[in-house]
């Protein structure tokens, strides 16, 4: 016998009654990660309902907030060679490849 306590008890797991028991306890422990899992899936569905009846009701009372539009960036009056090398060495990191590796044809002022 593995333990003093099972033979004290007058327990004896031994061919056919300790598969038996290993079964029973595997599935009384399968049985309790469901049936938690479940009542996880129903709070969580429940918390949801509950949010989104809260949410609608605030939703109605905020008008809605247009976006203001950012303000132009002025363009210093320095050299546009700083500029441009600038801007191609953001557009080369942004493609991954060195500065050398980019041909830029032309910069346009967009308004």
């Amino acid at each position: 016998m593995l333990f003093s306590s099972e033979s004290a008890a007058g327990l004896d797991f031994t061919g056919g009654a300790a598969a038996t028991s290993t079964l029973i306890t595997f599935l009384l422990g399968l049985g309790i990660v469901f049936i938690g899992l479940i009542a996880l899936i129903l709070i969580i569905k429940v918390m949801g309902a509950i949010m989104r009846a809260s949410g609608k009701k605030k939703t109605k009372a905020v008008p809605p907030v247009e976006a203001e539009k950012p303000a132009a960036v002025p363009v210093p009056e320095g050299d546009m060679g700083e500029i441009k090398a600038a801007v191609a060495a953001v557009i080369a990191t942004m493609l991954g490849e060195s500065v050398s590796g980019i041909r830029i044809v032309s910069f346009k002022k967009v308004d």
